[in-house]
């Protein structure tokens, strides 16, 4: 009987460990999700609200506020981003560890930023215009 319960007390000992081995494991797998801002004007400090912005072939996404902010949680670092508005539509591919991306609609320039720094300026094709 006595060692009956301790194979039990031990089993139930490995069970534990075991399980939480596999928690350790599965944590460290998940998937890591990165947040950016976007800022969009319609020229210098006049903000355009309502701009769709989504990665592309998914269904995530959000909306520009009355502030022309908005963020969005990326899954995927290497997904090409759409934004769309009343007509016309931009696409363009992610920069690594970018935190900030600001878009001037009369000057049709897209800006990257990382840390407040700005890393690379493009000017982007704008559909439908």
């Amino acid at each position: 009987m006595i060692l009956y319960e301790n194979f039990k007390k031990e089993i139930k000992t490995m069970s534990l460990i075991v399980f939480l081995f596999l928690s350790i494991i599965a944590f460290s797998q998940e998937k890591e999700i990165e947040i950016i801002k976007f800022k969009v004007e319609e020229s210098k400090n006049n903000p355009f609200p309502g701009v769709s912005i989504y990665e592309k072939e998914t269904s995530i996404g959000t909306t520009t506020n009355f502030d022309g902010e908005a963020f969005l949680e990326l899954h995927n670092k290497n997904q090409t981003i759409v934004l769309s508005f009343l007509g016309p539509q931009i696409s363009f591919n992610l920069i690594n560890n970018i935190d900030l991306i600001h878009l001037n609609i009369e000057k049709r320039r897209l800006t990257f930023y990382r840390n407040g720094k700005k890393v690379k300026r493009i000017k982007p094709k704008f559909d439908g215009i």
